[in-house]
């Protein structure tokens, strides 16, 4: 059994970097133009206004599916300081792997490790059945619980790991491959969530999180070498 592998993208057709074999690209209907060049097949949703609507478009459409970010840079192995960097077929490979891991132990939400650092990876270790896992590689498999809400903007991977968390309890990382977005592109880079994101919206979804899960949704704060970029900057604490 294949995972469906899609890629939501918007208004990046110029500096689109996700390079992962037999993905399907997702836009607008009002770009197809600017995207007709990609060699990789693409779908269409027509005035969908946000990331969260894009995806609960796809998960229903897929149902069992890995949505990738369109700025991703490299699939790297967390346990290698050299020759780390995987092709685009390896990395096609590993998704579905993991993909098959996740459906062995009927996980609803599977993904990959968050910190691309090869030194704080735990050869012990290399697979967890809970932490958080960052929308920009994300499994999700079909479940009767799950879903991206329209009420939020620009929080639907803590969304979702939250809801999951209520529900099942546990998820499925595999942490010895580690997916690295363009850096700063989160809150710099030009389209994607970029032009619907603004403070008053992560005001807005930050008070929401906190009104659905509680305590389990924080304000980050600033520590280590790791800033608070605005006052509603969000983190999660779940306890299981």
């Amino acid at each position: 059994m294949e995972c469906k592998i899609v890629i939501p993208s918007r208004k990046r057709s110029d500096i689109f970097t996700t390079e992962i074999h037999n993905s399907i690209i997702c836009i607008d209907i009002s770009e197809k133009k600017d995207y007709e060049n990609f060699d990789s097949e693409i779908i269409y949703h027509e005035g969908l206004k946000n990331l969260a609507q894009i995806r609960q478009f796809l998960y229903k459409k897929f149902g069992d599916i890995f949505m990738i970010d369109d700025d991703i840079v490299s699939v790297e192995r967390t346990y290698a300081t050299t020759d780390s960097i995987l092709t685009a077929k390896e990395a096609y490979k590993i998704i579905q792997e993991t993909y098959y891991n996740s459906k062995q132990i009927n996980a609803k939400l599977w993904g990959f490790n968050n910190d691309p650092s090869p030194t704080h990876y735990n050869q012990h270790k290399p697979f967890m059945l809970k932490g958080y896992i960052n929308g920009c590689a994300i499994g999700v498999n079909q479940s009767e619980h799950l879903f991206f809400t329209d009420k939020t903007t620009a929080c639907e991977s803590h969304w979702i790991n939250l809801l999951n968390a209520y529900y099942y309890r546990y998820n499925f990382i595999d942490k010895r491959f580690h997916f690295r977005q363009k850096k700063d592109s989160t809150f710099n880079l030009k389209g994607g969530q970029s032009g619907k994101r603004t403070l008053e919206t992560e005001r807005n979804d930050t008070l929401y999180l906190r009104k659905m899960f509680g305590n389990s949704i924080q304000i980050k704060k600033t520590k280590n070498k790791t800033l608070q970029l605005h006052e509603y900057q969000r983190e999660l604490n779940i306890t299981l």
